[in-house]
């Protein structure tokens, strides 16, 4: 199962400021879903893109945005 994570939590895991994981967000330099206002993070996708795995960008019909670890990285 999945561990869901807020700005908060990535903040504290990233050591930074919340203000610096929304701009990384903006930025879209994190692994994370978003959807409107939404903004959640995987904690196993987080822990992959620390580890060095490179990120890619989708944007579903919908609307939300999702960046993640590229597969098989």
């Amino acid at each position: 199962m999945n561990e869901w994570l807020t700005v908060p939590e990535v903040a504290e895991r990233l050591r930074c400021s919340v203000r610096s994981v929304h701009e990384r967000t903006r930025r879209r330099a994190l692994p994370m879903r978003k959807h409107g206002r939404t903004i959640l993070f995987s904690a196993a996708e987080l822990e992959a893109w620390l580890d060095g795995a490179p990120l890619e960008q989708i944007t579903t019909q919908s609307g939300a945005v999702i960046v993640r670890p590229k597969p098989g990285q």
